[in-house]
């Protein structure tokens, strides 16, 4: 009896600790200090990139964190605006 052979499984990608890593740090910040979120979640999807993979948890954090961020800046800017129109 002759066994056929099997063929060798094909080698999965392997992903960049360091893009992950920066993947997961980036995600937490975009919930914690959107502005830091943006810079650490673009450069993990910049490495990602780089390493032919894709980081959707660095693409989560880096939408997650522009939305929060303009979210501030709009809060603010109604604030100020509300200030100006009470003291006019």
């Amino acid at each position: 009896m002759s066994e056929t052979p099997s063929a060798p499984a094909a080698p999965g990608a392997v992903q960049d600790p360091q893009a992950n890593t920066l993947a997961i740090v980036g995600f937490v910040l975009a919930f914690l200090v959107s502005p830091i979120g943006i810079i650490v979640s673009a450069i993990a999807v910049s490495k990602a990139g780089k390493a032919g993979l894709d980081s959707k948890l660095a693409k989560w954090g880096l939408t997650i964190s522009i939305v929060i961020t303009v979210g501030y800046l709009v809060l603010v800017g109604l604030g100020i605006w509300a200030t100006l129109s009470m003291t006019a």
